[in-house]
């Protein structure tokens, strides 16, 4: 019997797994030089126009930490205790920490940020990633890195049935809500 076939046949098949891999990969990397040119949100707009672009925030305006997730990666994260608006909060952490506001995905990452925040800031509430919007009758609430909404800790009576809100994590007792997203507040950024 000639092993010749079967060997073609391990060698065809490890041929388009690597193609498969490679074809993955490139995928990915397409998705992810395309997320900036993603992000930049139409709802800048919501801006007021001829407002200057802030400077990056000062050492002592900002707080670095890291936090341990799961698998062994970490999060870094930026504590910013200069009150933005929250497209204008999120194009700081874009251009200046590379990053986007946070998202939280479980509870430890929302107790430990709450209480940097807390220790931080006088605020009562900072701007995380979220933000929550009503389609017909439905709301939804989706974090503007894209990552998936798996997670969350709203207030008693948040989300708001409203049109359009950016979300909040409230410092003192670690709940989210829905704030106008022209509200001045401190934020996170994940980098």
């Amino acid at each position: 019997e000639d092993p010749q076939p079967s060997q073609r046949s391990a060698e065809m098949k490890l041929f388009l797994v690597l193609s498969f891999v490679l074809l993955g990969a490139i995928s990915a990397r397409q998705l992810h030089e395309a997320a900036p040119e993603q992000e930049v949100p139409t709802e800048q707009g919501e801006e007021e126009p001829g407002e200057p672009e802030p400077p990056c925030p000062t050492e002592s305006e900002s707080f670095r930490m890291i936090v341990p997730g799961s698998g062994g990666h970490t999060c870094r994260y930026v504590f910013v205790n200069n009150c933005q608006t929250f497209w204008r909060a999120q194009q700081l952490c874009a251009r200046c920490y590379r990053g986007r506001l946070a998202s939280i995905h479980n509870y430890s990452t929302n107790h430990r940020l709450r209480c940097t925040a807390r220790a931080r800031t006088n605020r009562g509430q900072v701007w995380i990633g979220g933000i929550t919007s009503r389609r017909h009758r439905c709301l939804r609430s989706h974090w503007i890195d894209h990552s998936p909404w798996n997670y969350s800790n709203w207030a008693r009576g948040n989300p708001r049935n409203c049109r359009k809100s950016c979300v909040a994590l409230c410092t003192a007792g670690g709940h989210w809500r829905n704030v106008n997203c022209r509200a001045r507040l401190p934020f996170i950024c994940a980098y």
